[in-house]
């Protein structure tokens, strides 16, 4: 579907599976939105470490969807998986609205 880096310049792959069988499969609202998924991925409003996966990363970003969504946040987590002797690579592994963050997740960065 797409391909991307992050703020720190890993490259974060969201394949064509990954996008229709399971983002938009379980949140329909995300149909037209990979470009709000990239966006959010490129240029975060905060970053957080998964508290039950360290190989996670969650971000956050507010505003950026249509409405009725544009009130809430869009969480985006990309896995990052080392390859030998390269530098990781994120896979998106879902991307969905939602009122906040998470409980027990760790906050690593924020643009604020």
């Amino acid at each position: 579907m797409f391909r991307c880096k992050d703020k720190d310049g890993s490259v974060v792959i969201c394949t064509k599976q990954t996008w229709e069988n399971h983002i938009v499969a379980e949140h329909p609202e995300m149909k037209a939105c990979q470009s709000y998924v990239k966006d959010a991925i490129e240029k975060p409003y905060q970053v957080y470490q998964d508290g039950r996966n360290p190989g996670k990363r969650v971000i956050y970003k507010p505003f950026v969807l249509p409405p009725p969504y544009q009130l809430q946040y869009l969480r985006v987590v990309v896995e990052y998986r080392q390859s030998r002797g390269k530098s990781s690579k994120g896979y998106v592994v879902t991307a969905f609205p939602c009122q906040g963050q998470r409980k027990g997740d760790i906050l690593i960065w924020s643009g604020k």
